[in-house]
């Protein structure tokens, strides 16, 4: 089994161990330093090193796999949905990749996978871009094609790790085309009217709102809250788990994608009296509505059911609360995340810490995505420092 080591800002080292010789002496390790390349996402990033680490390991056993120079995309896609993504893919991330193969297959299935050229991939995203959403008849967003490129990453990728192809034409393909835009976020005001606004809403909306501003969280790790999660000590929150619903499913939990998912977020001191006042609310309606006994165990936001409730029944209300006050209509419940994060920055908040309250497993994603933020507390930094300096 290889094992890869980072080495250094984009090097890894990738060693296959050569076991022993006749004599019961131990081979020198096979070792290969490869460089990724440098636009891919950290997902991306990880799962391009273990394509190289499978296909150096078979180089270095000697075990070349044969070639199927028959299979199409079709067919291999087809195999690949039924057999290997069920075991190595969350189910929400399952559901997606089907969405995304209804798009890829009308245009590449017919290829077979020794046929694939980085040009024709290259045209499919092109023409993609002009595609219409099934909703509102608009182009697919930017966001819409990267996510194809990434599905048709992990398909070719499990063609190579089982010997379909001896690499994967669908690496280093993928160009962002135009300027991203940045995510939309509440200043200063905009959060002042609007922590307004959720104070003449039903407490369980205010609760719930103020609650992923205060702290960070996602819509399904909000809902996924119960509460024994809560340290009324401590004033922390241990975040361990979201709430998933997929269409024509039932609603389920499920636990961080990366261990630094699975961590504890800090609320202050009004935001705790909150979440007592709610924690009191709900005994009371509870006993009245269903003559139910609270338990630790129960959700924050819970349906009659018991089960935790759906993240977009909260979306739709937000979008109500928006429209019905006057605010932006460009925000979002995922624009509270986006807003708590900008708000630490401005205060001077490190990056590192700023990716730890948000669960991003890599400091570099928080970079990347608050970069506009960064940039801004960079350039009063130095404008402190040049007054300091007289400069």
């Amino acid at each position: 089994m290889a094992s890869i080591r980072k080495r250094g800002q984009n090097s890894y080292l990738i060693v296959v161990s050569r076991g022993y010789d006749y004599e019961g002496n131990r081979l020198k390790a096979a070792q290969k330093t490869v460089h990724p390349p440098k636009d891919l996402t950290p997902g991306q990033c990880k799962k391009w090193l273990n394509e190289q680490a499978v296909l150096f390991e078979r180089e270095v056993r000697h075990d070349p796999q044969p070639v199927n120079y028959a299979m199409t995309l079709a067919a291999y896609t087809e195999h690949w949905l039924r057999d290997i993504a069920p075991g190595k893919l969350a189910a929400s991330t399952y559901s997606r990749d089907r969405q995304d193969i209804r798009r890829i297959l009308p245009a590449l299935g017919h290829y077979k996978l020794t046929d694939l050229r980085k040009e024709t991939i290259r045209a499919f995203y092109e023409a993609m871009r002009s595609e219409p959403k099934l909703t509102d008849g608009q182009p697919l967003s930017e966001r819409s094609v990267e996510g194809l490129h990434n599905t048709l990453c992990s398909i070719l990728s499990g063609a190579v790790e089982e010997g379909y192809l001896t690499h994967n034409p669908a690496w280093r393909v993928y160009k962002p085309k135009g300027v991203r835009k940045e995510r939309p976020v509440a200043d200063e005001e905009t959060v002042q009217k609007l922590i307004a606004a959720l104070e003449t809403q039903s407490m369980k909306y205010e609760v719930y709102f103020k609650l992923v501003l205060a702290t960070g969280m996602r819509r399904g790790e909000a809902c996924g809250l119960r509460w024994s999660d809560i340290d009324w000590r401590h004033r922390t929150i241990h975040v361990q788990r979201t709430v998933v619903k997929l269409s024509g499913q039932k609603i389920f939990t499920k636990e961080p994608k990366t261990a630094s998912g699975n961590r504890r977020v800090y609320v202050s001191k009004e935001m705790c009296k909150l979440l007592k006042a709610w924690k009191q609310e709900c005994v009371w309606q509870m006993e009245q509505a269903e003559g139910q006994t609270l338990t630790e165990e129960d959700y924050l936001f819970r349906q009659p059911s018991g089960d935790p409730m759906v993240p977009t029944t909260f979306t739709f209300r937000f979008k109500k609360i928006l429209k019905e006050n006057g605010l932006p209509q460009n925000l979002s419940v995922h624009s509270l995340r986006h807003t708590n994060a900008s708000l630490l920055i401005a205060q001077g908040v490190d990056v590192r810490t700023v990716a730890g309250l948000l669960g991003h497993s890599q400091p570099s994603t928080t970079l990347d995505i608050y970069a506009h933020a960064f940039d801004k507390t960079k350039r009063e930094a130095q404008e402190k420092l040049g007054k300091v300096m007289g400069l």
